[in-house]
Order: structure tokens, then C-alpha cells, then sequence
């Protein structure tokens, strides 16, 4: 047993299997990203080039500790190849407010811009607490899965307290979305309003739609 683990740890690397989730799509990780950690994880800190050089707890370390990956796992299989899985972050908002600015996922974590890659998501601008990260992720997800709401509304701009509005790509009209609370009926109800009146009369015709009131839209003509 001695002999077999001995040999298996002098054999040279021969392939790096890499598997970046969602990599047609965001780069903020890369293969090459990936090969320079295992490297410098290495018993030499240059290149591993046996399989005795690779520290899997190390590399994973890293990995762990990269902001923009959310998930890893190293591992080195029988025939001495090492294999790793990675998921990245995905961002659904790009928040900037007075003294930052920075990437929310899905579940609304906070994380930095890449200085390699700029993904698209919608823009979310003005004094953002961090009580509130979880709620405009969840607002964003759902403007960014409806092909309606995520062609017209550009971005979310938070108001006086915690009011928010909708940039649309209109120039001179927003929706005054009010406090992000019942969101599903306030999308529908902004739906079917789209589908009624503003399908027909286009959104030059008002300069404000508001959303803030329960179960009724407010809108003001220009």
C-alpha cells in the first residue's frame, strides 16, 4: 500500500480537468485564474508538477476565499488528474451608492467589482443600507425574469427614506415604486396597466406612474 500511494504521488500531472459554472456567460474566474492557484498552493510555491506538490486544502482555501466564487471543490482522481469545480457568484443588481460601489448575488450578499469583467444587471443607485440588500435582490431577480418589466425598466433609484423609483429607458418619465414591499402585485398590477393603457398610449404620454398605493396605480400626465 506503501509503494502504490508512493508511486501515485511521484506521477506527473498529466491534465487539469477545470469546470467553471456559467463561463459561456461571466468571467470573473478563469482557467488560467484557477492553474495560478493550484500553483502557487504547490509545495514550491511556483508550479505543481507532480502529484505530491498539489495541497488540496490550500488550493480550496483560496478558491473559498476569492470573493466572486461562491462554491469549489478540488480533487485528484486515480489516474493523476486534478479535477476542479467551481460556481461563481451571479450578479442581479450593481449598486452604487455616495461612498462605494459593488455587486449584489441572488441571495443578496455583497461583492466587489471585477477589474477584469463588467457583467450587465440592473443598475441600483443612492443611500443603500445594508438591511436592504436582500430585498432589492429579490426585487431585481424578479424585474430581471419578465421580458416586459426588464426591457423598460434601466435601473432603481432609492428616494426620501425608504422609497425607491424605477428608471425607465424613457427619457423624462419613473415609476414611483414606493417601499419595496407586495412586489408581486405591484409588478402585476404595472403589467396590466402596460398591457391596457400603455401599450396603446406609450409611456410619453405620463411623467409620473405610481406604484406606492395598495392595490391602485396613480398616473400623472405630462
Amino acid at each position: 500500500m506503501n509503494f502504490a500511494i508512493k508511486r501515485h504521488n511521484n506521477r506527473p500531472i498529466d491534465k487539469m480537468d477545470i469546470y467553471i459554472e456559467n463561463s459561456d456567460k461571466i468571467h470573473f474566474i478563469t482557467d488560467k485564474k484557477v492553474i495560478n492557484v493550484i500553483n502557487q498552493s504547490s509545495k514550491n510555491g511556483i508550479k505543481a508538477e507532480k502529484i505530491e506538490d498539489i495541497n488540496i486544502i490550500k488550493t480550496e482555501e483560496i478558491l473559498h476565499s476569492n470573493p466572486f466564487i461562491s462554491k469549489s471543490n478540488v480533487y485528484i482522481n486515480l489516474n493523476g488528474e486534478i479535477n476542479v469545480t467551481i460556481s461563481q457568484r451571479i450578479p442581479i443588481a450593481r449598486v452604487k451608492t455616495p461612498k462605494e460601489e459593488f455587486y449584489l448575488d441572488n441571495e443578496g450578499n455583497k461583492f466587489p467589482l471585477s477589474l477584469d469583467f463588467s457583467f450587465p444587471c440592473m443598475l441600483v443607485g443612492g443611500d443603500i443600507q445594508k438591511n436592504e440588500y436582500k430585498d432589492i435582490a429579490k426585487l431585481c431577480k424578479l424585474i430581471s425574469v419578465d421580458n416586459l418589466l426588464k426591457n423598460h425598466i434601466i435601473g432603481i433609484e432609492k428616494d426620501k427614506g425608504n422609497s425607491y423609483n424605477f428608471l425607465l429607458n424613457i427619457e423624462g418619465t419613473y415609476i414611483e415604486y414606493g417601499e419595496i414591499e407586495n412586489n408581486r402585485q405591484k409588478l402585476t398590477n404595472l403589467k396590466e396597466f402596460y398591457k391596457q393603457y400603455l401599450d396603446f398610449i406609450g409611456f410619453d404620454a405620463y411623467k409620473k406612474i405610481s406604484l406606492k398605493y395598495e392595490n391602485q396605480i396613480v398616473a400623472t400626465k405630462r
